[in-house]
């Protein structure tokens, strides 16, 4: 049987979606997640928050794949000017 793949955007880059777009991808899945969104912004959520993450490209074409707690697939989308969380 297929792995199901999700596709998510992070949402408001200062707002409460990135975070738990990282607080999820603290549990492990039978689907694939991937999140639309700025790879720094992430990285650095992810270190205020004290989040351990794995950060990988998405590889479109490539068949999705069960996710281990802590890691997480990204389509990075940069961000035109640096965010705030709050």
């Amino acid at each position: 049987m297929p792995v199901a793949r999700i596709v998510l955007t992070a949402g408001e880059p200062g707002g409460i979606g990135p975070e738990l777009c990282l607080r999820i991808a603290q549990q492990p899945a039978s689907f694939e997640r991937v999140v639309v969104a700025d790879r720094e912004l992430l990285e650095s959520r992810a270190r205020q928050l004290g989040l351990p993450i794995e950060l990988d490209h998405h590889q479109p074409g490539q068949p999705a794949q069960p996710q281990r707690a802590g890691e997480l697939k990204i389509l990075p989308v940069p961000l035109s000017v640096p965010a705030v969380a709050g």
